[in-house]
């Protein structure tokens, strides 16, 4: 006789399943440590980029100013119906 206690349910649903929750637990920690790793890196990346077009923004608003005025000079300077010289005594 190979086996020579009495087969229960244990046996039934597998090795794996009879001592699974101390398994489930070694994989769940690393599953989470493996995903917060990950979200880690991306939100570095994130916080990188978010960093990048901040700066970008307010370089175009500190330009903004000088982009009006060219735009209005070049306007008026072609003779079109918008003109500001009506306001100059």
């Amino acid at each position: 006789m190979f086996f020579p206690k009495r087969r229960g349910p244990e046996w039934k649903l597998g090795g794996s399943m009879a001592n699974g929750s101390a398994l489930s637990g070694h994989l769940l920690t690393i599953f989470c440590i493996v995903i917060g790793l990950l979200s880690f890196s991306r939100y570095k990346d994130y916080m990188a980029q978010l960093h990048t077009t901040a700066i970008n923004f307010q370089l175009f608003l500190f330009l903004l100013p000088l982009l009006l005025i060219f735009f209005i000079i070049s306007y008026s300077a072609t003779g079109s119906s918008l003109s500001f010289n009506a306001f100059t005594p």
